[in-house]
């Protein structure tokens, strides 16, 4: 039988009283029997991401990897590590355009085994030098935060057996994060982000990292909530391993932690603008045009088929949807931006210089 990740959770609270919310997500979902134990993303699983609604995903992805390679400079295959790597789809779609040496990472041993199953890429758990690029699709709304709400932070506990919510005093450690940050609204403070970011700095000697997540401007991440076979689960606290727990991520915080870490931050932009300035319209009017053809030719299964997959790319331009995902690219200071992401805009200027919450 395996590990039910709410009874671990209630013998921890039993042992240790209660835990934070950044201690309940890790157990819920990277815990025994979590969530994460196996790759939950996909058409059979409980979400899907922008590689699975379409493969030229992977295709604009490349090309914008191929403009960070210009950037680099360096001799032979660029070194490209995928941390939060999944079910490898996105992997596996660079890995067909690109001449890269390929590393995926998962924390979940069920996910290695997966990914190990896929040519072409080394397999690791964590994040480890040397890399050029360091690619994190749909990573950081997954890490482990705390919340905070009415100047208290929010702490799991029991009642009986069922596990609550209740506040507690922000504790030192937290107060050295929240320092002139506004606690008196719910706040989401995204302490894994930050600590990829540290583990990031620390490895990335001469490189970019790309971070594409749902997040806002700051202090406009958005409030938590899961998803189970593609809903909204609005109680991620009923039933923890068999649904996501994510939050909007505070690019912003993110942005200035990367810059204190010594890394620079381009201006973050939306998933609509990264994609039109690595050539989406074109390519969108030329599956139009080969539509068309088929419907001339008398293949109008094929057109059928190309009308399809065209209506599903364009959900990855979408505003309402996937369209309005940032891309944030960090870089160690001597790099330059690269073409596609100037030409971007209308960017967002969630660097440094932005204001705290």
């Amino acid at each position: 039988m395996g590990t039910d990740p709410a009874e671990a959770i209630r013998n921890r609270i039993r042992t240790d009283g209660p835990i934070t919310f950044a201690t309940f997500m890790e157990l819920a979902l990277y815990g025994p029997g979590g969530f994460y134990e196996d790759p939950p993303v996909g058409t059979d699983g409980d979400f899907v991401t922008s590689p699975h609604v379409h493969p030229a995903f992977g295709m604009f992805l490349a090309r914008a990897l191929t403009g960070l390679a210009d950037g680099l400079a360096t001799p032979g295959p660029l070194r490209v590590t995928e941390v939060g790597a999944g079910d490898g789809t996105l992997a596996r779609q660079i890995v067909d355009e690109l001449d890269t040496a390929y590393t995926a990472v998962e924390i979940s041993a069920g996910a290695r085994r997966a990914l190990s199953r896929i040519d072409g890429l080394e397999v690791r758990e964590r994040l480890t030098a040397p890399v050029d690029v360091v690619l994190a699709h749909e990573l950081l709304d997954n890490l482990p935060f705390r919340l905070v709400r009415a100047g208290h932070e929010v702490v799991i506990d029991l009642r009986g057996a069922e596990l609550i919510e209740r506040p507690a005093p922000i504790d030192d450690e937290l107060a050295a994060v929240l320092d002139g940050v506004d606690t008196t609204e719910e706040l989401v403070v995204p302490l894994g982000a930050l600590t990829f970011i540290d583990e990031l700095a620390g490895v990335l000697a001469r490189g970019y990292a790309l971070v594409i997540d749902y997040g806002d401007e700051a202090g406009a991440g958005g409030a938590p909530h899961g998803y189970r076979d593609h809903r909204i689960v609005g109680d991620v606290l009923a039933a923890p391993g068999t649904t996501d727990i994510t939050a909007g991520v505070d690019l912003g915080w993110v942005a200035r932690h990367a810059e204190r870490r010594g890394l620079r931050a381009f201006p973050a932009v939306r998933q609509s603008d990264a994609l039109r300035a690595l050539g989406f319209e074109p390519w969108y009017r030329g599956e139009l045009t080969r539509q068309q053809e088929h419907l001339a030719s008398g293949r109008g299964l094929d057109a059928v088929r190309t009308w399809s997959a065209r209506s599903r790319a364009s959900m990855l331009i979408d505003p309402g949807g996937l369209g309005r995902m940032r891309w944030l690219l960090l870089a160690t200071p001597e790099l330059p931006e690269p073409d596609w992401l100037r030409d971007a805009g209308p960017k967002d200027r969630l660097t440094a210089d932005a204001p705290d919450h």
